[in-house]
Formats: C-alpha cells, structure tokens, sequence
C-alpha cells in the first residue's frame, strides 16, 4: 500500500459528501433495475421510479459519509499521529457506524419478515460495502490531493 499524506478533514468534508451522495444515488437506481429487470421491467418504461430509487439511495448514503467524516475528525482531534492510509481506515470504520442507522431502519421495517437470515445477510453486505466504498473513495481523494500539491504551480 502507497504511503499517503495526511489531509486536513474540513478540506476534505464536502468533496467525499459530495461523491458518498452519486454513489449513493447511482446504487439505489442500479439496485432497483437489475432487481426489476430479472422480472421484465424495462428502464424506460417507469423513469420516475428509478428517479425515486437513486433519490433514496442518495438519502441512505449521508449517514454513512458523515459517520467517515466524524471518524476522522475525531481522530484530529485526539491528535493521533496519522497518515492518510490511517484517515482512510478509521473513514471506513465510521462509514460502517454511520451504516448502522440505515440498517436499523431497514431491521424495523422487516422485523415481521418470516426470514430473518435475508434480513442479517443484507444488513451486513450494506454494512461491509459501505465500509469499503468509504475506503477506496477516501484513499483515491487523498491520492489526488497528494498528486495535486506534488505539482510545480507553474504548470
């Protein structure tokens, strides 16, 4: 893993919002049209729909994103020696806390599904990809910020 220097979090707060809400927005259109489409729902015929999907996706991204950017800004304030490898990971622990407020939502609004396995199964994926999605998102802005200060300003 590339060494990565350590960013300040205010600089970084409203760019990985930003991205965590197209991403979001992005999964939530996806999701509903591959899940319809295995039932012969095509795209085009319900564009409202997926509009309403990547909407609800974009919503159930901001718990996650802020649970990253608390994490880390817990972490500068604790003064913790850091690096942006080390931002990186303690985003992605606080984009799996953040995660846990969907989650529940979703717990309580399936409480009387008959499987609780699919239940356990889809808050865990949701968990683990928010996790990871934070992560990669995290490390790719800190290694653009980082190619971006190594420039000369002149060119």
């Amino acid at each position: 893993m590339v060494s990565l220097p350590a960013q300040n979090p205010d600089r970084l707060f409203f760019p990985l919002v930003g991205i965590a809400v197209l991403i979001g927005a992005a999964l939530g259109a996806l999701t509903l049209a591959t899940s319809e489409m295995v039932e012969g729902w095509s795209a085009s015929a319900s564009p409202g729909l997926l509009f309403m999907a990547a909407f609800v996706g974009a919503l159930v991204s901001f718990p996650p994103a802020i649970g990253a950017a608390v994490a880390v800004a817990i972490q500068r304030r604790r003064r913790l020696s850091s690096s942006g490898n080390r931002q990186a990971l303690v985003a992605a622990l606080g984009a799996a806390v953040g995660a846990i407020i969907p989650t529940l939502a979703y717990i309580s609004i399936n409480s009387f599904e008959p499987n609780a396995i699919t239940t356990l199964l889809t808050v865990t994926i949701f968990i683990l990809v928010c996790s990871c999605i934070a992560l990669v998102t995290f490390r790719a802005t800190l290694s653009i910020i980082s190619k971006r200060q190594k420039k000369p300003s002149g060119s």
